[in-house]
């Protein structure tokens, strides 16, 4: 309404000025007649007191230079009266146009305010509410006009610590967090107070944001309190854990010497084997054979609890070295078998070298294993890049696969999907795996099919 009252203003300047220029137009020529009378008349009756129509109508030299004298004169107060109409409407316009402007910016701003979701108010200096945006609104109720201590605290005077009254103070942002009464289930809100200085260099106005922080300190509220029970479930898992390996430990070392002894007395009957019938030397050889077994899980089992206890020494390893010593290795220990093995020159991650010793052993020991009933037996280790950018190592081979539903079950310790007739084992190895693949904040997992191999992916982030 204001912008539309002063264009509306100018506009009535701009067709003022075009008929005053008009009558000032008509006024010259009306002057210029009167100066031409005047001549004649005085002339006429001072002078010569000729006829005044002769001195009207036939007038001399000196009548025709002074009336050319007074049309010039008068004609230069018209042309210096349109330059200055000219001007005026120059100007008329440049002040709508910077009206217009400044009323557009005003709404564009107001526009702004008002689509912000926190809640915004304007006070003067003393602390009079001039403006507030809808969301302040929303929030406190309309209280334009009125002293904000009053309207918001029911305060008559300005509250003490008040943060706008100490940037009218110092032109400083300052910021308070009020908490609500805990009977009322009130909201956590976050009050921010600056100043904006006039034209003189003065604090002119005081704006407060009030941002609705209720939900970000519940939630803060929330993860603190699911922090706190997560370390809590973290301390109490750490202790299970220790006891649970110091409770392996202990059984493992317990059971070495009964099985020993065991173990002893088989291969000592095994000597007497031409006093035995056919059955008992089967029930000696099914005693020692379990006492191999049994060795072999808690040699395992040892060497599980192990890798969660071994101190980790992060260093830059190359997996291709090790597999082709583990390789050699197995190669060793099974004499005859030709297995072709693919290795790329490196494979370099960064990791403790031991413990990615003992899990590329058991992947590689395992594919050297379910590939012995397989005629021409490969084994290849190779790498790749997934959508997360990340180096995936894999160890591929072609022997007796699995089902791949069931390829969870394989990483839980004494769970195996073959029998241990046809391929022997502890069913730790790929427990052992994970928990070192784990070590090193990543992630292992299998995919195969029955008669078409196995591959085994693992991720190494230090």
């Amino acid at each position: 309404m204001e912008l539309k009252l002063r264009l509306s203003f100018c506009a009535g300047l701009s067709e003022a000025g075009g008929r005053s220029f008009l009558l000032q137009a008509l006024l010259g020529c009306g002057l210029i007649l009167l100066f031409w009378l005047l001549q004649a008349a005085i002339i006429h009756f001072l002078f010569d007191g000729g006829s005044f129509y002769q001195k009207l109508l036939h007038p001399d030299l000196h009548q025709v230079a002074e009336f050319s004298l007074v049309v010039f004169l008068v004609c230069c107060l018209l042309l210096s009266s349109r330059r200055s109409h000219r001007l005026q409407d120059q100007l008329e316009s440049a002040l709508k146009n910077a009206l217009e402007k400044s009323e557009d910016d005003r709404a564009k701003l107001r526009g702004i305010v008002e689509a912000m979701g926190d809640a915004i108010s304007i006070q003067a200096p003393d602390m009079t509410i001039v403006y507030q945006n809808r969301a302040h609104v929303e929030m406190m109720g309309r209280h334009v006009g009125e002293p904000c201590y009053q309207a918001y605290r029911q305060e008559k005077e300005i509250c003490p610590g008040c943060h706008l009254a100490a940037a009218f103070e110092d032109g400083k942002v300052h910021r308070a967090k009020v908490s609500p009464d805990p009977l009322d289930g009130g909201r956590y809100v976050e009050i921010t107070g600056s100043v904006l200085n006039g034209v003189d260099g003065r604090p002119a106005l005081g704006i407060e944001v009030v941002r609705d922080v209720t939900a970000q300190r519940l939630a803060e509220r929330e993860a603190a309190q699911l922090n706190l029970a997560l370390t809590r479930q973290a301390c109490e898992l750490q202790q299970v854990n220790r006891e649970l390996e110091a409770f392996c430990l202990a059984v493992a070392h317990d059971l070495r010497a009964p099985l020993t002894r065991i173990y002893s007395s088989a291969q000592e009957l095994q000597g007497y084997s031409a006093l035995l019938d056919e059955n008992g030397r089967f029930f000696v050889s099914l005693v020692n054979d379990g006492c191999v077994q049994m060795e072999s899980m808690i040699e395992a089992l040892m060497t599980l609890c192990h890798v969660t206890e071994m101190e980790m020494v992060s260093t830059t390893v190359d997996l291709a070295q090790l597999a082709q010593e583990l390789a050699a290795q197995l190669q060793l220990d099974t004499p005859g078998r030709e297995v072709a093995l693919k290795l790329p020159e490196r494979v370099l991650v960064h990791g403790d070298r031991e413990l990615l010793r003992i899990a590329l052993g058991n992947l590689l020991s395992n594919a050297w294993k379910y590939t012995s009933n397989v005629t021409e037996p490969v084994i290849e280790l190779g790498t790749l890049c997934n959508e997360q950018r990340e180096l995936v190592v894999f160890v591929k081979d072609n022997g007796a696969g699995f089902d791949n539903l069931r390829a969870e079950e394989l990483f839980q310790p004494f769970r195996r999907l073959h029998s241990a007739r046809e391929f022997p084992g502890t069913g730790l190895g790929l427990a052992t795996v994970r928990r070192i693949i784990r070590r090193h904040n990543g992630r292992v997992w299998g995919e195969g099919r029955p008669g078409e191999g196995a591959t085994f992916y693992f991720t190494v982030n230090g």
